[in-house]
């Protein structure tokens, strides 16, 4: 017994060392045992080891409690889960959120603070690609402007037509003052013909006392009527810039149909690109809420199992700290969401197209089932993207308005030679004894001229054939892309058909 006394204190003191250096601190100064009693009898020191036993086990509750509390759930959007999850809640440990508010007491805006094992949301309807899409085709600015551009289009084909109007041509011209008194007036109606040429009626009248030199400015009492028609045997005839510009503005009429296509399209892409982003951040949100469940669950077993002796305070702050991180992976998966969503906003508009942010609860169950792909053969597919994509008619478009101005700068290297033809018929009084305006006058000929070196001809031809060479290579280089665009699409699809594969498997 009396070698048993020495050991059992030092028992002790090796016990109490090993408490203190393992960093948890449970022991206070006051509540160590006196030497003298560490060197008392076997009573005294079974006595010190039970004082340390209850000692502990009291620091230990304490401590627990402070390193195990968890902090406070973060402020957010809440996040549903998938339908089978939220149908084996009773299993998960899951909550009714009605049941939660009505049991916590919280308001409204605690209604939207995800907890961690409150994650059975209550879902509405799912948001689908296909109501993203068709928010964009309605609403997004981009294919509107498209859509304008037909009424652009619109007003330049009524503003080229403008030029074969019916003109109105009108004066009054009066010479009160000096020898030769005399007065003027006259109206006259013109056209431009569809053959390059023009045709005009008109009537004047002219009264008083006319010089000499401006006899022709008389007329018989009741006026004169006069009509003439004008017609471009070479430069004109066959083209003009009024038919070029009337050609033109209705193949951009033409072009506005391929360019919102082309709107659509870039649009729709952007659009889904969004939504599956917007998809994938809040399934990662849903995986970390999760995750850090798991993590919650955990402690509680860690908890029973140290009751038990079966588990270290180690591992309750190992798990402690892993709670704390999946708490900032949950923040940062929040955030992400958050953003996905203000992108998504761009695309997503109400009926007056104002953005629309997505709420959480629109968020969908799970990805949709993919179905088996069966890819085209590549040539099919490749003749087939040349026929639809926007761009080639596009392309072909402004290639037809290059050669409309083309073949306007070729008619002008011709010289102008134009036939006109008049006639003239004074009606009334004879304005003097001589009658020389009362016989009908036909007048008819040719009339025209041409620069001798036809440089701005030349010119516009050389330019606008450099132009027409520039869209050809824009063409071939556009076929290109799209065939890499095609050939990447393919191998895309491909890759993923097999992971979808192996994942399903796994």
């Amino acid at each position: 017994m009396q070698n048993s006394r020495p050991r059992a204190s030092v028992f002790a003191w090796v016990l109490l060392s090993t408490i203190q250096l393992s960093g948890l601190h449970l022991l206070s100064a006051q509540d160590l045992p006196k030497p003298a009693e560490l060197q008392s009898p076997a009573k005294g020191v079974g006595k010190s080891l039970e004082q340390i036993e209850a000692i502990i086990k009291q620091e230990k509750e304490q401590r627990e409690k402070e390193l195990l509390q968890l902090p406070k759930a973060p402020l957010g959007p809440r996040v549903p889960v998938p339908s089978n999850q939220a149908a084996r809640g009773d299993q998960s440990g899951t909550r009714d959120p009605d049941t939660t508010k009505a049991n916590s007491g919280e308001d409204d805006g605690d209604a939207n603070r995800p907890t961690p094992n409150s994650d059975a949301m209550a879902m509405g309807e799912s948001l689908l690609l296909a109501d993203v899409i068709a928010s964009t085709f309605r609403s997004f600015p981009q294919i509107e402007i498209a859509r304008l551009e037909a009424n652009i289009a619109r007003g330049e084909i009524t503003s080229a037509t403008g030029a074969y109007d019916l003109h109105l041509d009108y004066y009054n011209l009066n010479q009160p003052v000096g020898y030769y008194e005399n007065s003027r007036s006259g109206v006259s109606l013109s056209r431009q013909l569809w053959w390059g040429g023009y045709a005009l009626a008109g009537y004047r009248i002219g009264r008083g006392i006319f010089e000499p030199w401006y006899k022709e400015r008389e007329t018989n009492k009741a006026g004169e009527f006069r009509v003439g028609w004008v017609q471009p045997l070479l430069q004109g005839r066959a083209i003009d810039p009024y038919r070029v510009a009337l050609f033109q503005a209705n193949l951009d009429r033409q072009a506005v149909e391929p360019e919102i296509q082309q709107n659509v399209l870039a649009a729709s892409l952007a659009a889904s690109t969004s939504y599956w982003m917007w998809v994938e951040a809040g399934n990662v949100l849903r995986a970390q809420e999760q995750l850090l469940q798991l993590a919650v669950k955990r402690n509680e077993g860690l908890n029973r199992l140290l009751e038990r002796g079966l588990s270290t305070r180690q591992e309750l702050s190992i798990n402690a700290q892993t709670i704390s991180e999946r708490q900032l992976k949950v923040f940062e998966s929040r955030q992400k969401f958050r953003d996905t969503a203000f992108k998504l906003a761009i695309f997503l508009r109400d009926e007056v197209g104002t953005p629309m942010l997505a709420p959480p609860e629109w968020l969908p169950g799970d990805f949709p089932a993919i179905d088996p792909l069966e890819l085209q053969d590549f040539a099919t597919a490749f003749a087939q993207a040349q026929e639809r994509r926007p761009e080639f008619a596009l392309i072909n478009i402004d290639l037809q308005k290059l050669r409309w101005d083309l073949e306007l700068a070729r008619n002008q290297t011709l010289p102008n030679l134009d036939f006109t033809i008049q006639g003239v018929q004074n009606v009334g009084t004879p304005a003097s004894k001589l009658d020389d305006k009362g016989e009908f006058v036909l007048e008819s000929g040719v009339m025209g001229g041409v620069p001798i070196q036809r440089r701005k001809a030349r010119g516009k031809i050389d330019s606008t054939t450099a132009k027409i060479q520039q869209v050809e290579q824009k063409r071939w280089l556009t076929a290109n892309k799209i065939e890499m665009e095609l050939r990447i699409a393919r191998n895309a699809l491909e890759a993923a058909r097999d992971m979808v594969q192996r994942s399903d498997q796994l």
